[in-house]
């Protein structure tokens, strides 16, 4: 299924689709808005204004006609009379371009241009229900349109009247009678351009365009952007948000290496809210990391939340689970040869598997070597005990897994108690995957506890370039408040 499919499912594209579309992409909307305006503007006061001076003749009946000087007239006569100008009178808009017509207004006026050229200038209409003819002359001088059109409108009548009935010189009245009921004068302000309905009709087409490109925009792009295209697939809360920066790409965790930075008042934002929405069940205390496909940063965000909970005074314990590609050893920059694949196989102990990292109530558990296959291996039950097992000596557990679309092992221990927080990366994660895991979630009846959104728009500092975090305890214990100027180098980032 292609992504425009995947937003014609269920009821089709409604209007919040629309509203979401144009609020993830406003600066696009806002673009094309403006591109459609400055191009209408261009248009409409780089032309030349255009005047239109309208004559009007009406066509009547010869009631008699001249011969031998003998007259007659009867009410049959008047009947066939009205007939035959109205079959007459739809020929004059288009007698009034041709050159019989045309040339002597060229003559007359002494106009530099041709007969086609006027004839472009020059509209000629008959209303509907009546026997008027309206000759309308386009001119970028007023005087002149007004000149035009009388002298159309004056050329019309004499054709019409006798020089198109008259037979090699023998004088034959016309049945037909052209008057002229209303001269054209100079119009006092130009018919085009209409600058405001230009501009209306501009902003309407930029407004209507803008938010047809910002949905194309959204329906094209495959990836997520804000934390709403996670939360429309995943029902579950947004627990916290990780900015991007490069303080969590150093070998030890923020809290650590920046205790006072904004990056390590985010982690504790996430462990506060991660303790508030755990539930109190058996093993709900340790907590599955997962993200739908690689380079997400869930590794990151498990040794930090960890570090918090330990920051924290709580027993903690680190299990990097993912042993097709361990991470959480080089991240926290210790020793990962020996961990949780030598420790399942009984070929060490706890002890020797198990390193104390920071504070001694922060323990990790490196992924090891991997000797046999990984799903075989973190669905066994020595996998399962050591999990129970954990999960009664320390107060919280954060178990890292490979993404779900690597492996389900993160789906295989939420089933059995633990509680499954999900990472996404703005930015990094496809739509597509993301629906892919919701559905496979849903399959296996498992709600995730919570979102983490990593690579978020680093927020502007308050004003006077201060960062309040609070309280945080100090090496001995100490409570202390932090006022964290910014460093020259924060304001890089």
């Amino acid at each position: 299924m292609d992504e425009a499919e995947q937003v014609q499912d269920g009821n089709g594209v409604t209007i919040l689709d629309l509203f979401n579309a144009v609020r993830k992409h406003v600066i696009t909307a806002v673009v094309t808005l403006v591109i459609v305006m400055v191009a209408i503007c261009a248009y409409t006061f780089t032309r030349t204004p255009q005047y239109t001076a309208t004559s009007e003749l009406l066509a009547t009946y010869r009631s008699s006609t001249v011969s031998g000087g003998t007259a007659s007239s009867n009410a049959g006569e008047l009947s066939s009379g009205a007939n035959y100008i109205n079959s007459q009178i739809q020929t004059y808009p288009q007698l009034v371009k041709t050159e019989s017509v045309l040339k002597p207004v060229i003559d007359d006026l002494g106009l530099d241009t041709t007969i086609k050229g006027l004839a472009a200038s020059v509209t000629a209409s008959n209303p509907d229900g009546t026997m008027l003819v309206d000759i309308s002359v386009n001119n970028p001088d007023p005087k002149q349109a007004s000149s035009i059109a009388n002298s159309v409108a004056e050329n019309l009548r004499k054709q019409v009247t006798s020089t198109i009935y008259s037979d090699e010189g023998d004088k034959i009245i016309s049945p037909v009678n052209l008057t002229v009921v209303q001269q054209a004068y100079a119009p006092a302000s130009p018919s085009s351009p209409n600058v405001k309905l230009n501009l209306a009709a501009g902003l309407a087409v930029g407004v209507i365009l803008g938010i047809v490109v910002a949905f194309i925009k959204d329906l094209l792009d495959t990836r997520v952007r804000r934390d709403s295209d996670v939360t429309a697939v995943i029902d579950a809360p947004v627990l916290g948000s990780l900015s991007r920066n490069e303080a969590y790409a150093g070998t030890s965790p923020v809290i650590i290496s920046r205790p006072a930075s904004r990056e390590a008042e985010e982690i504790r934002r996430l462990r506060t809210n991660v303790m508030f929405v755990l539930p109190d069940e058996p093993m709900s205390n340790v907590i599955v990391v997962t993200s739908t496909g690689p380079s997400e940063g869930k590794t990151t965000l498990s040794t930090n939340l960890a570090t918090a909970f330990a920051e924290n005074g709580s027993k903690v314990l680190l299990i990097d689970a993912d042993v097709r590609n361990p991470s959480v050893s080089k991240a926290l920059g210790i020793e990962g040869a020996v961990g949780l694949t030598h420790l399942i196989t009984n070929r060490v102990s706890s002890h020797d598997a198990i390193q104390r990292y920071w504070k001694p109530n922060f323990h990790v558990l490196p992924a090891g070597k991997q000797t046999m296959n990984p799903s075989i291996l973190l669905n066994s039950r020595a996998m399962k005990a050591l999990v129970e097992q954990v999960s009664g000596a320390y107060d919280y557990v954060i178990i890292d897994t490979a993404p779900m679309q690597v492996a389900n092992d993160a789906a295989v221990f939420a089933k059995d108690g633990p509680e499954l927080l999900l990472v996404a990366g703005l930015g990094v994660t496809e739509k597509k995957l993301l629906k892919q895991t919701g559905r496979e979630l849903s399959t296996l009846s498992i709600d995730p506890v919570g979102l983490a959104m990593n690579y978020g728009e680093t927020e502007k500092p308050q004003k006077g370039g201060y960062y309040y975090y609070g309280d945080e305890s100090d090496d001995n214990g100490k409570k202390r408040q932090i006022q964290h100027k910014k460093s020259e180098k924060t304001k890089k980032d």
